[in-house]
């Protein structure tokens, strides 16, 4: 007999696991505390710095308060930037429920910006009928973290484990029952036992090479989820933010917040024209962001980019203080690079930000697994195939607040099945087989080419010929998984963290490979250039991804559930190709 203390140098028993502790991981861990349970936040960085919300700069939306607005007009700008294939259920969650969730981190001493009647400040940002988004100057999300450490930390019952790497979940009789990976600071393989997981791990942009998502970003919470047996949705469509740094280098792929554009600046191609009048004459810039991203490719395409192969967004005729005062962190990114924004217009180019789709759940943030929740980016059908700018700040704390709640509320009255000794020997054998081969395979040379082919193939437009391209691409790279070798021990070891992080951008890579084949239309994130039209007649529905027996991936596809609004009800604004008719 095994023993499994033979197996794992830690052993951590705990009420509800949380994998990542970005917003919604933080938001998931207060939550439950808060209702009694003993929270382990599981980080593979550290904590508040390693997901994307500290560096989210944009604003909060669902403050429902403009004269006019409601939670319904919110509800449709959501649906309608989503494509019409949001779950439905959760957009009314979310809609509803945000602004209460937004007046919690005021009352936890987070600081937001007030009009000069002392109301709060509203910003209004692509997609959005009205001004609805909070923001703390273009610093958002660094305020929102700063609120939800500081409560965290208040809570005895949250202890959070800084560069922890989960690379498994343990599923029993359908049930969770814990998860293993690797404390990385100690180089120590570490068991959690526990009835509930959160994946609150964030998205998976560090599978392209220029991104907005912080390191680390690999899609960890679909890629365990799947492994667990849960479903995964909407995966073909990632979010292209129109706006990153392209010049000069040294801060190339820097997010250049859509709050720029909300306040006011302008994109131009190489000839001063403000394109964005002949593709989409009343929202302009301020169209949701796939769209814009695609007009800035046309452009590109055209001949009429800026010197370096993009577009420039102008802010030349705001007042200088203003800048200073709004846009500052933009300001002084630019000045890093030597370029100053109060006085010249500035390169940017499209960029990978945010993963739309994600782990299948209901609005209570629970999988098709017992025990097994997800909330934040790691989630999918909040947002359908496109989100709305900051609308990812108040998914986050909406259902990362719904998701502790509710695991919570499990792991009081649920104990989980005995662990199963041989995943745990499996898994371990897998976490220490790179260092024990000698095949002399190189993870840095797979990250490398895996980069290059998601670029190239899985960017803005996609075909058929290049989608099978990276597929051919990501399955050799699977092939190699087993052959990998890396020097060290687990300790701080980057290529060994490389190597195991190949398997989920292999994985999820391959979700999103599939789903874009299957997907025979442009709509929202996703645009073929073999199918430039959207076809609400067979594509009105969602493309599940979930493991079959024998480690297989099955794609399935379900109409898309209407609560409240359908296609029918709305003149949809949606432009397949820019410049062309409807």
């Amino acid at each position: 007999m095994v023993d499994l203390n033979s197996l794992v140098d830690e052993r951590k028993s705990t009420d509800v696991l949380v994998v990542g502790a970005g917003g919604a991981g933080a938001r998931a861990a207060i939550a439950a505390a808060e209702n009694g349970s003993r929270v382990t936040v599981a980080v593979k960085d550290l904590f508040g710095h390693s997901g994307c919300t500290p560096v989210a700069m944009g604003g909060h939306a669902g403050y429902v308060d403009y004269p006019g607005d409601s939670w319904m007009v919110y509800f449709t700008d959501t649906v309608v930037g989503g494509g019409f294939l949001n779950n439905q259920k959760l957009v009314e969650v979310l809609t509803k429920e945000g602004k209460q969730r937004f007046c919690e981190l005021e009352d936890w001493c987070a600081a937001f910006d007030r009009d000069e009647d002392n109301k709060v400040y509203l910003r209004r940002f692509g997609g959005h009928t009205f001004n609805r988004s909070t923001i703390s100057g273009d610093r958002t999300g660094r305020e929102m973290m700063w609120a939800l450490k500081r409560k965290c930390f208040q809570n005895e019952l949250v202890e959070v484990k800084d560069e922890v790497f989960l690379t498994r979940l343990l599923v029993k009789e359908g049930k969770i029952n814990g998860a293993i990976g690797v404390d990385t600071r100690k180089g120590t393989v570490i068991l959690f036992e526990c009835p509930t997981v959160i994946l609150a791990s964030g998205g998976s942009g560090r599978l392209w090479p220029i991104t907005f998502s912080t390191k680390g970003k690999v899609g960890d919470g679909p890629y365990l989820a799947f492994e667990a047996g849960a479903e995964v949705r909407d995966i073909e469509f990632f979010q292209i933010h129109p706006t990153g740094w392209l010049w000069p280098p040294a801060i190339r792929g820097r997010v250049v917040s859509e709050g720029v554009r909300a306040d006011g600046g302008i994109l131009r191609n190489c000839n001063g024209e403000r394109f964005m009048e002949r593709y989409d004459p009343l929202k302009k810039e301020l169209a949701t962001r796939d769209y814009v991203s695609r007009c800035i490719f046309k452009e590109v395409q055209e001949g009429r980019g800026s010197e370096h192969g993009g577009a420039y967004l102008d802010v030349t005729h705001f007042p200088p203080e203003f800048i200073e005062r709004r846009l500052s962190s933009v300001m002084e990114t630019g000045l890093v690079g030597g370029v100053d924004i109060r006085k010249e217009m500035f390169e940017i180019i499209p960029e990978h930000h945010y993963q739309n789709g994600g782990v299948d759940i209901n609005e209570w943030a629970e999988t098709r697994i017992e025990g097994l929740y997800a909330c934040g980016e790691a989630a999918g059908g909040v947002h359908g195939g496109n989100r709305l700018g900051s609308n990812s700040l108040p998914d986050l704390l909406v259902f990362g607040a719904r998701s502790g709640e509710r695991a919570s509320e499990y792991a009081a009255s649920n104990q989980p099945p005995g662990i199963d000794k041989s995943q745990v020997k499996d898994e371990v054998e897998k976490i220490t087989a790179p260092l024990q081969n000698d095949s002399g395979i190189d993870p840095f040379e797979i990250s490398r080419k895996l980069h290059q082919v998601m670029f190239e193939e899985m960017h803005i437009a996609r075909n058929e010929k290049g989608l099978n391209r990276c597929l051919n691409d990501l399955e050799e790279a699977e092939g190699q998984l087993e052959k990998i070798s890396v020097p060290g021990g687990l300790r701080g070891n980057e290529a060994w963290a490389t190597a195991m992080e190949l398997r989920p951008r292999v994985t999820v890579g391959k979700m999103m490979v599939k789903a874009s084949l299957e997907r025979t239309e442009s709509r929202s994130a996703l645009f073929r250039e073999d199918y430039p039209k959207i076809n609400r007649e067979e594509w009105d529905k969602n493309i599940l991804v979930r493991k079959e027996d024998g480690n297989g991936m099955k794609l399935y596809t379900k109409p898309v559930e209407v609560l409240h609004l359908t296609p029918q009800q709305v003149n949809l604004p949606y432009f397949p190709v820019p410049g062309e008719d409807k």
